[in-house]
């Protein structure tokens, strides 16, 4: 809050007492009365109201005093906020206006904030000031403003006798070391400004504010320029009162009671009972007080110390202007510079210190040039003793240091030969770890450090004893490789001369091989220096034109680290990260340069090989050409520890690299199945990697699958997986997507697999059939033969009457017949088609196989698209014949994936047949076929009716062999059944055919996927019973474009159509000699089952 005034730099005035009105209130009381113009009404009553304000001594109010001179004065100054001063006194009054009551007068002088240097210099004018003694109403309510603040007349003129401030702390009992407390005292309290400073004077009340004048003449005397622009007192208070402004008070005897808990924490001196602080002031370490004193008999001599202080803080921050630390700091400088250098020797880090913290600034070396000058000459001295070879304080060496960054340019020259002196003194004086500290420290600044070691390199003497032991112990200090580099390039950047320096090149070779012979793990510390020797390529040589990289010591650096590692390489501690890490060995020339001794040249070899296998994406058996047995087993039994962790499709290429024979050129297929079956973490890995496996060279070849793969797979299974075939989701995920070479193995596995009696029908399955149609055949003939007999009446009955035999059931014929077909293109090569007979050119022409798939009887899936096929489609009917017997009936049910069964036909004989004229003696004939049944029981035979007729002719018809699959049973069970078809004899030509369920724990199967009811086809030639003949007049070719396994009894699948492949003879016979398609290709070799 600041004044209004139209001249600011006129000092203003207010008086407040007790009047019949005043300028803020219409009645009697306590009022401002008279003011100067400039005052503000908020100001008045803000700042000064709170000062006005008088309380009695209670020593001279309880005698009754009535003399008012005997009532001390209050005088007070302070400082607001907006850099005004404000000094005034309040005095008593024993009667108002009235005559009747006690009043007291205050007079303000208000001086305006710019007129605040005053005080610096004329601090007795404001103490001797002249105040109003009362108010007279007549002189009205204005105060004249002031030039200056008027002087009272009864004080000495200029000057404090040299005598007085002794006299007058002698008789105020302050001593050297109280009267250093006060000003301690009060220099922190209005410095800091957290305490305050209460005095109570051991003089009688009526001379308390005089002798407090008298005191702080003396203090302000004492106090530097910026503390006495701050302090804030009051020389008279009946009682102690922490007061806005207020840093000193001057109480009444009595009042600074102990253990009064308002002001503990401040500074308290009772000197009437010696009560003071004891605990704040460090007695020893106090130059600036100790300088007061020894200047208290002639205070005018530390005005120029205070001249000195204030110009030296100029420009620095205000609080350090405050603080006592700084006059202690700024008194030594000046007596220094007075030429007392034993406070130099006693405070030498302390005065170098402080003179840097004045220096730093910018512009301080000019506007600071005493301080300057103090410190170049403390130089000087330091100078002078090592030159007498005295050891110096490292602390004194780092001022200088710091120094340099300020003036380098006049000053460097001198700080070097300074260092040289200082280094070699450690040196001679066996001070190792000085001279250390000492490099250290040079090297800490990099100009510092260019300068003084470009000087020593130039000097061979300074070279051999000052460079070369320093970068040895420096080299040999490094923490590892790493650092061993970081020194070695920051010299070269720093001093390029170093790279002519032999020592420099030998220590850092030495020292590389040195660490890293203890590096652990040692590939990627080597890959780590090879790196960065490489990236010194970014960093030229400034005197020899050309890249730090392509140095002699950058060369040696790396050879030495490449025969470090083929010398201390332990190939078992290597991991696959460092291999991959390591992208050095990818280059053919990595190893160059080296002459290989003893085992480097096969570590330089299995480095590499093991790089090319695990960093490569795709790496050959050819790794491991010209390696020794030992080194490729040693390389692969590691590789087979790196790979079991991360066994995936990925990495089935790196893992048969671990069994692969160099020698051989095989591969350990037991062994690499073993090792997947015991690091996989689930069967499906196995799977996909038998999957891959097929199209690889080591594993399949042109014939098929490697033998001996083949067998380690049947041992894998045997061994350690016997019910895969079983699970119907590992089937259709992964075995039904084999290739044929590996379909082929897998139903070879899946055989190994099955019941010993399903192993025996499909190893005889020929001898048991002809066993069976020979068996079948003599019973039919027996039962013939009795038959015969029978109706002649030689087994004793009566003939029967003959009855007409009834005419044979009609049988319905497939629509399509199927069949597969082997046949050599004009390359020689030779492909698989697949022939499909249709009875009519409908089916025919809607036929189209963009897709087929074509499952096995031993459920085996390939699956076929975008196949090419020839049709040839043409309407055509035909009537019966002769008729020809042909019965045929199969079956196949499947109970669950852990049943087998099998079932067989067997052949039936007629004795004569008929073709609706006459004749006799005909006979027909079939052969059953065999079906396999995946149910558990027992099958039996039946055989058909016999018949009798007349006829002209005597066919045969011959059954074809299919096998086909039925619904799955929801329950498991083991064992095997027969289903068994037998053709029956009758005179009318008729088959009869019979066939039984398989029964036991599993339920039986449709006996035929493809047709579920059986099939019988009569071809006639002629006419017989009116029957109308299916003709099988078009064809459709489909080219399965290579050379395919398509089993008997194969069921093809086109979209939801099924077909049940039969064979080519069954084919042809059932389309019959009166077809009207066209000329079939030459038949080849069927496929093979």
């Amino acid at each position: 809050m600041s004044m209004k005034r139209s001249s600011p730099d006129l000092i203003q005035q207010q008086i407040y007492t007790r009047e019949r009105s005043g300028i803020f209130r219409a009645t009697e009381g306590f009022d401002t009365v008279a003011v100067s113009d400039g005052l503000d009404a908020v100001f008045i009553k803000k700042q000064l109201h709170p000062f006005c304000g008088y309380d009695a001594p209670a020593e001279l109010v309880a005698r009754g005093e009535k003399n008012d001179a005997s009532y001390p004065p209050a005088i007070h100054l302070f400082h607001t906020e907006g850099g005004d001063t404000v000094l005034g006194r309040s005095v008593y009054q024993s009667a108002d206006f009235t005559g009747l009551r006690s009043a007291f007068l205050t007079h303000n002088y208000i001086i305006p904030a710019a007129r605040q240097d005053e005080i610096v210099t004329h601090y007795r004018d404001y103490l001797e000031a002249a105040f109003a003694e009362k108010y007279v109403p007549e002189i009205g309510r204005q105060l004249p403003e002031l030039e200056h603040i008027p002087q009272n007349p009864r004080y000495a003129q200029e000057g404090l006798p040299r005598l007085m401030a002794e006299k007058l702390l002698h008789e105020l009992k302050l001593d050297e070391k109280t009267f250093k407390r006060l000003l301690f005292a009060v220099m922190t309290a209005a410095g800091e400004g957290r305490k305050k400073v209460y005095v109570a004077l051991d003089v009688p009340e009526e001379q308390i504010s005089e002798a407090a004048s008298a005191l702080l003449q003396v203090l302000f005397a004492c106090l530097p320029f910026e503390l006495r622009r701050r302090l804030g007192f009051i020389t008279y208070v009946k009682e102690p009162q922490s007061r806005k402004f207020i840093h000193l008070q001057f109480v009444e005897r009595g009042s600074l009671r102990p253990n009064d808990r308002e002001i503990e924490k401040d500074y308290v001196f009772d000197l009437a009972s010696g009560r003071v602080p004891q605990d704040e002031l460090d007695e020893g370490r106090q130059p600036y007080l100790d300088m007061v004193w020894k200047a208290i008999g002639d205070l005018s001599r530390l005005e120029e110390f205070h001249r000195f202080a204030d110009e030296m803080l100029t420009g620095m921050e205000p609080q350090r202007r405050l603080l006592l630390s700084s006059y202690h700091e700024l008194s030594v400088f000046f007596q220094i510079e007075a030429g007392n250098w034993d406070l130099y020797e006693v405070h030498k880090m302390t005065v170098l210190r402080g003179l840097l913290s004045y220096l730093e600034p910018a512009g301080a070396l000019e506007s600071r040039i005493r301080l300057n000058d103090i410190f170049l000459a403390s130089f000087d001295r330091e100078f002078d003793a090592v030159k007498q070879r005295n050891v110096p304080d490292l602390a004194v060496v780092e001022c200088f240091r710091d120094y340099y960054r300020l003036d380098s340019r006049s000053y460097g020259i001198k700080l070097i030969n300074y260092l040289i002196y200082a280094i070699g003194n450690a040196l001679v004086g066996d001070k190792p770890e000085l001279a250390r500290s000492l490099y250290g420290l040079v090297e800490s600044q990099p100009e510092l450090s260019k300068t003084f070691f470009d000087l020593v390199l130039k000097n061979s003497d300074l070279e051999s004893s000052l460079f070369e032991p320093y970068i040895l112990t420096k080299l040999e200090e490094a923490r590892g490789a790493r650092e061993v580099l970081n020194v070695v390039h920051s010299w070269v950047v720093a001093h390029p001369g170093v790279l002519r320096n032999a020592a420099f090149k030998e220590y850092a070779v030495s020292a590389l091989a040195d660490k890293l012979r203890k590096e652990q793990p040692l590939l990627p510390a080597v890959h780590m220096v090879l790196d960065n020797l490489r990236k010194w390529g970014r960093t030229p040589v400034t005197d020899r034109g050309m890249t730090l990289a392509d140095s002699e010591l950058a060369e040696n650096l790396s050879l030495t680290a490449k025969r470090v590692l083929l010398d201390e390489l332990e190939l078992d501690k290597l991991t696959r990260e460092q291999i991959v890490a390591a992208e050095f060995l990818a280059r053919p020339d990595a190893f160059a340069g080296l002459l290989f001794e003893g085992r480097q040249r096969n570590h330089v070899d299995m480095l590499q090989a093991l790089y090319e296998w695990f960093a490569q994406r795709d790496a050959s058996e050819n790794i491991f050409d010209g390696l020794p047995s030992a080194d490729v087993e040693q390389m692969q039994k590691l590789g087979r520890k790196w790979l079991q962790s991360s066994i995936e499709p990925a990495h089935f290429g790196k893992i048969v690299l671990a069994f692969y024979d160099s020698k051989s050129g095989q591969v350990d297929y037991k062994g690499l199945l073993d090792y997947l079956q015991r690091n996989t973490k689930d069967l499906e890995t196995i799977y996909e990697f038998m999957l891959w496996s097929q199209g690889q060279p080591l594993f399949a070849h042109a014939r098929g699958i490697v033998p001996s793969y083949t067998a380690a797979l049947l041992n894998y299974f045997k061994t350690h997986d016997r019910t895969a075939f079983k699970n119907r989701d590992y089937r259709t995920r992964y075995f039904d997507k084999a290739g044929a070479p590996l379909a082929a193995v897998f139903a070879k596995i899946r055989l190994e697999l099955s019941s010993p009696f399903k192993r025996f029908l499909a190893q005889n399955g020929k001898k048991v059939r002809m066993s069976a149609i020979i068996l079948l055949a003599g019973l039919v003939i027996i039962a013939g033969i009795l038959i015969v007999m029978q109706q002649q009446g030689m087994l004793g009955g009566a003939k029967p009457p003959t009855e007409a035999a009834s005419p044979p059931a009609a049988v319905t014929e497939p629509e399509v017949l199927v069949y597969a077909d082997n046949v050599t293109d004009a390359d020689g090569e030779e492909t698989t088609s697949l022939v499909l007979l249709f009875a009519g050119a409908e089916k025919c022409k809607t036929f189209d196989p963009a897709a087929i798939s074509i499952e096995a009887p031993d459920q085996t899936v390939q699956q076929f698209a975008n196949l090419k096929f020839d049709a040839y489609c043409a309407d055509g009917t035909g009537t019966a014949g002769d008729s020809v017997g042909n019965g045929a009936s199969s079956g196949a049910g499947e109970a669950d994936s852990s049943s087998d069964g099998d079932g067989s036909g067997a052949e039936g004989a007629g004795t004569s047949g008929s073709d609706g004229t006459s004749g006799s003696g005909g006979s027909a004939a079939g052969s059953a076929g065999s079906a396999t049944n995946g149910g558990t029981g027992s099958g039996t035979t039946a055989s058909g009716a016999a018949g009798s007729g007349e006829s002209a002719g005597t066919t045969d018809g011959s059954a074809g062999n299919t096998g086909g699959q039925g619904a799955q049973a929801p329950q498991s069970g083991q064992g095997s059944s027969t289903d068994q078809a037998s053709q029956g004899s009758g005179t009318s030509g008729q088959a009869g055919a019979s066939a039984t369920d398989a029964s036991g724990n599993g339920q039986a199967g449709d006996p035929n996927a493809t047709q579920p009811e059986e099939a019988s086809n009569d071809v006639s030639d002629g006419k017989t019973n009116g029957e109308t003949k299916l003709v099988y007049s078009s064809r459709v070719t489909v080219s399965l474009g290579q050379k395919v396994s398509v089993p008997v009894g194969s069921v093809i699948k086109v979209g939801d159509q099924q077909y049940t492949v039969i064979t080519r003879e069954e084919a042809e016979a059932k389309a019959g000699q009166n077809s009207q398609m066209e000329p079939a290709q030459p038949q080849s070799d069927a496929a093979q089952p």
